[in-house]
């Protein structure tokens, strides 16, 4: 097949999606379909089988704050009729990047519902999910969400047959992750450290994290090394660190490589990611697959993802984060024991399983081409 993806969203920062959206292009390719990518950021891959359309760069998510607005225009009106002029089996596109009319089948694959959940995140997309992506939804040919937590969810929010809601994990590069760093990156902290990867909001959960390591600060010798953007809640956070006394512990970083991730997570003690909501939990995956014990919250896609492999507690048990912290700090054997189930967990999932669900939901939806009409326009 020739399949169009668009990736108009993508800029220059590493994001969940973007991670989704290159590994199912290489996956593609490898099962021998021919790929086609509109967008513009430098972290679209390339290589045989892939075919870049650039994109104006000024759409990128992170372009600005009109950027939306203009991708939303795009989405609607420039890209469906540019669609129409190539000779392309089907489109995949992300989340609220969908399409109100393709002359092509359209396979929408949804992550989370997030702006429906916690609106303060997205303010702007909340109205796009209540209004807009309905329509999206119905219109698709085909609709996958990356996990089964998110495919309930989103059958919750939304009037849609569950016989075309199809669950596409996501991936993790089994390499591991990328390139190695051979030396500890600059500004990072000596070991040891726990791990933190995503962002500031409250949704994340930082804060469980930073009480527990004040609770247990005098008797584990780890730090706590923080990756994420800065963004509104960055400034609350270290605030809260130095009111708990652990901010002469605490290292920021953020847009790291990819050797710089991959360090991070590989002399990590262990991963904290004790989100109220997740649509998936990429980082999850990623520091198991490095070797690195994870923690996570008990609920949503998180505990799906990491099955038995990882440590599940209450999301907010401050006490419970402690006592993980504690027993992975000072419990070689304890940490060895979930070095070794992470993983094996994290190795069932990669970009090619993905890949092959996506290409069989296609081949489903997409009519052969004696059997497709000559030209179909725009509803009216």
């Amino acid at each position: 097949m020739r399949i169009a993806i668009n990736a108009a969203v993508l800029g220059k920062r590493y994001t969940g999606v973007g991670t989704y959206i290159a590994g199912l292009i290489q996956s593609l390719t490898r099962l021998g379909h021919e790929v086609v990518v509109y967008g513009s950021s430098p972290l679209i891959p390339s290589g045989p089988g892939i075919t870049r359309t650039v994109t104006p760069s000024w759409i990128a998510f992170d372009a600005g704050r009109s950027s939306g607005f203009w991708r939303l225009l795009w989405n609607l009106f420039i890209l469906p009729l540019r669609l129409s002029n190539r000779k392309l089996d089907a489109v995949v596109s992300q989340n609220a990047e969908g399409l109100l009319w393709s002359s092509i089948p359209q396979l929408l694959v949804v992550h989370d519902l997030i702006p429906l959940h916690y609106p303060e995140e997205a303010p702007r997309l909340r109205r796009y999910y209540k209004r807009v992506l309905p329509l999206v939804l119905k219109r698709s040919a085909a609709v996958v969400t990356v996990s089964n937590y998110t495919r309930s969810d989103l059958l919750q929010h939304y009037k849609l047959n569950p016989t075309n809601i199809h669950v596409a994990y996501d991936g993790v590069e089994q390499r591991p992750l990328a390139r190695r760093a051979e030396t500890m990156p600059a500004r990072f902290p000596v070991e040891p450290y726990f791990l933190f990867v995503g962002t500031f909001s409250p949704r994340k959960n930082l804060e469980t994290v930073l009480r527990a390591l004040e609770k247990v600060r005098d008797r584990v010798r780890e730090s706590l090394l923080i990756v994420a953007y800065p963004d509104q809640w960055a400034s609350g956070s270290l605030r809260l660190a130095e009111e708990l006394g652990v901010s002469g512990r605490i290292t920021h970083q953020a847009g790291l490589r990819d050797e710089e991730m991959s360090y991070a997570y590989e002399h990590a003690t262990a991963l904290f990611l004790l989100s109220d909501y997740e649509g998936f939990g990429l980082p999850a995956l990623e520091a198991m697959l490095a070797g690195t014990p994870t923690v996570v919250s008990d609920s949503t896609a998180l505990a799906e993802v990491v099955g038995d492999a990882a440590i599940k507690i209450s999301a907010h048990d401050v006490s419970a984060a402690a006592e993980a912290m504690l027993r992975l700090s000072t419990d070689d054997a304890y940490r060895e024991q979930m070095r070794r189930v992470g993983v094996k967990r994290a190795q069932k999932f990669t970009w090619m399983r993905t890949g092959t669900t996506i290409s069989e939901i296609l081949s489903r939806v997409v009519p052969s081409r004696d059997a497709r009409p000559q030209s179909t326009r725009a509803p009216q």
